[in-house]
């Protein structure tokens, strides 16, 4: 079986514009089935367009996507199976939950059955009678999942799901996102929060003002990357901090206490904290997280 036999949905050369701006460039990649993939870049990196192109709402100005190996523009059955809830998909606010969900299951050819289902995964399904426009961000961010949800047997395509969430509830989403790609659904997870994508997703695909500058598993990412966890006496972390942050030396702090400095900065942190006083006590190396590698830290 060979790569596209494998995908769900295939980017080939996409590249958008609106006007003069350039919102993405060449852009190709393969999504694999029953996986979880997290999209990533900064602010205008083009996250949010890639996505509306992958749902079918916009079209490309080049290049062309394939949902299970058919051109998504082929014809109006094309995009049957995906489900999205990104910016540009809207729901009716003056409808009821119930009819919001029962709309869209009716245009994607699922039953009331699975819209219930939907519901109750995503923990909503209290709300159905409720209006909307009544609900709080966090629930109607529960009622957008649950729409892409009834929708997408194949592929769920979700941009900043968590936003507006609670610890409890995020924890919710992540768990139904893990449930989903169980049963044999790929996700595509749009996040700003590094933590979560880490934490679900098995592929990466990162975009850098509009270009993809990774796209494959994620233990694939800056794979060696490592940084030093250097120890200090609990009472010494804020003076080190600052003596680090004065030498122009980033740092974060670990839970435990912990200073995390990039690898090639260690021989320098510890100069800088020796000058200022502070011994160090111990220092390990680790692998980076997804954060400390996207945001540069190492």
């Amino acid at each position: 079986m060979d790569e596209d036999d494998r995908a769900i949905m295939t980017a080939e050369g996409v590249g958008h514009r609106y006007g003069q701006r350039i919102a993405l460039v060449d852009v190709s990649f393969a999504v694999r089935r029953g996986t979880v993939t997290g999209l990533v870049g900064a602010n205008g990196s083009g996250k949010s367009t890639l996505l509306r192109i992958m749902a079918g709402v916009q079209a490309a100005s080049d290049g062309r996507i394939r949902m299970a190996g058919e051109p998504l523009d082929a014809r109006e059955g094309a995009g049957r199976g995906t489900g999205a809830a990104v910016d540009g998909m809207s729901l009716w606010p003056s409808w009821t939950v119930r009819r919001n969900l029962e709309y869209v299951a009716g245009l994607a050819g699922a039953s009331r059955d699975d819209m219930r289902r939907a519901a109750a995964l995503v923990r909503i399904d209290d709300e159905l009678p409720t209006r909307l426009r009544r609900l709080s961000l966090g629930n109607r961010q529960r009622v957008a999942l649950a729409a892409a949800i009834v929708a997408g047997t194949e592929l769920v395509l979700l941009d900043e799901p968590m936003n507006g969430l609670d610890p409890d509830t995020r924890s919710v989403v992540r768990d139904v996102i893990v449930r989903l790609s169980g049963e044999g659904r790929s996700v595509v997870l749009s996040s700003h929060d590094l933590h979560d994508v880490d934490a679900v997703c098995s592929d990466l695909l990162v975009l850098d003002a509009g270009r993809l500058t990774h796209a494959g598993p994620l233990a694939g990412f800056d794979a060696d990357a490592t940084v030093v966890v250097v120890r200090v006496a609990s009472d010494e972390a804020d003076r080190a901090r600052v003596a680090l942050a004065e030498a122009g030396l980033r740092c974060t702090r670990e839970g435990d206490g912990g200073l995390v400095v990039a690898v090639h900065a260690a021989g320098s942190a510890r100069r800088v904290l020796e000058g200022a006083g502070v011994a160090v006590l111990a220092a390990h190396d680790r692998r980076a997280t997804l954060e400390e590698k996207f945001h540069g830290r190492i």
